[in-house]
């Protein structure tokens, strides 16, 4: 899904991962341009992937991870009935350094 507006794509967010079988899950990644963050666009974003998560695709699980001092894309998850259940440490590597994550993840 792409947010696109007169200043060209100001947001991504993906499902990708998809597993099916007995686990039937998805990892939802996304990031927002800092021009338009705060505005709600990306909550919505996440409220939508996740109806098509589980109406469309059928999926019983999403995970997403977040950098552990992102507080606004906790927030993006947390209204959007996401639950942290961990942290990994050195999760994805960001500017040359690996940083660690806050894990999330909502049953569907």
């Amino acid at each position: 899904m792409v947010l696109a507006g007169g200043d060209g794509i100001l947001g991504l967010l993906t499902l990708s991962s998809i597993v099916r079988g007995a686990f039937q899950n998805a990892h939802l990644g996304y990031w927002i341009a800092q021009s338009v963050q705060g505005r709600g666009l990306m909550t919505a974003a996440v409220a939508a992937a996740t109806d098509i998560a589980k109406d469309r695709l059928g999926l019983h699980r999403l995970e997403a991870a977040t950098l552990v001092h992102n507080m606004a894309s906790q927030r993006v998850l947390e209204k959007n009935g996401f639950e942290a259940y961990g942290t990994a440490r050195a999760y994805l590597r960001i500017a040359g350094q690996w940083q660690d994550h806050r894990i999330y993840q909502r049953l569907l």
